[in-house]
C-alpha cells in the first residue's frame, strides 16, 4: 500500500510521463530540409520598441485615505502599478507572489508592525527555494503617535525614507524618487 506521499508522486510522475497520449493525435510535422550554409536572417527589435512591464509598488496601510492617497500620487505621477491592502498578512502573501519595486508600510499596520512586517518578507525573498533576492526598499509611513524607527533599520540602505503623516504629494515624490521615475501627468504619454 503506498503512502499520500508516493501516491502524489506516482500522480506526478504519470501526469509528466510522455507515455500516454491525449485523445487529440498530432499528425507528423514537416520540416524543410535547409543546408547548413544557408544564412539565416536575424530580425534585431529595438529596445524603443520593447515595452518593459511597469514597476508594482505594495502598500499596506491601515487608513484607507491613506492608501488612496499614495496610489494615486503614484499611478498619476509614475509609471508604476499599486497594490493596496490594509491587512499585513495580506501583504506579506502579496509579496511573495509577485515581485515588486518599491514597499509603503505603515509603522503599525495591525497585528505587525511594519518594520516586522518587511523583517519578514525580507527573510522570506532571501530563503527561497529560487535564486536569493534582496527585498525591494520600503518607505515607512508614520502617524503622529507611532513609534519612531529602530536604528537599525534607519541605518540600513533598503529603507528609502520615513514619511510622516500629514503626507505632502511633493514630500512623497520626493522619497519615491531614487526609485521611480517621476513625470509631468499634465504632458502627454
Amino acid at each position: 500500500m503506498e503512502s499520500p506521499a508516493e501516491r502524489k508522486w506516482t500522480t506526478l510522475r504519470s501526469i509528466a510521463s510522455p507515455r500516454e497520449r491525449s485523445g487529440h493525435e498530432v499528425g507528423p510535422v514537416s520540416v524543410p530540409d535547409v543546408a547548413a550554409d544557408t544564412p539565416v536572417e536575424v530580425i534585431e527589435i529595438p529596445a524603443e520598441s520593447v515595452e518593459e512591464s511597469p514597476l508594482h509598488v505594495l502598500v499596506a496601510h491601515p487608513v484607507a485615505s491613506t492608501s488612496r492617497l499614495i496610489r494615486e500620487t503614484l499611478e498619476n505621477f509614475t509609471s508604476c502599478r499599486v497594490v493596496s491592502t490594509p491587512d499585513p498578512l495580506r501583504a506579506f502573501e502579496l509579496a511573495l507572489q509577485r515581485r515588486y519595486g518599491l514597499f509603503f508600510f505603515g509603522m503599525i499596520t495591525g497585528e505587525l508592525s511594519g518594520p516586522m512586517l518587511y523583517e519578514l518578507i525580507s527573510k522570506a525573498y532571501s530563503s527561497g527555494h529560487g535564486p536569493k533576492l534582496l527585498a525591494p526598499g520600503v518607505i515607512f509611513v508614520r502617524e503622529k503617535d507611532d513609534p519612531k524607527l529602530p536604528d537599525s533599520l534607519n541605518r540600513d540602505p533598503r529603507v528609502k525614507d520615513v514619511i510622516s503623516k500629514p503626507i505632502r504629494i511633493e514630500r512623497l515624490l520626493e522619497a519615491v524618487k531614487g526609485v521611480l521615475e517621476v513625470r509631468d501627468p499634465t504632458v502627454g504619454a
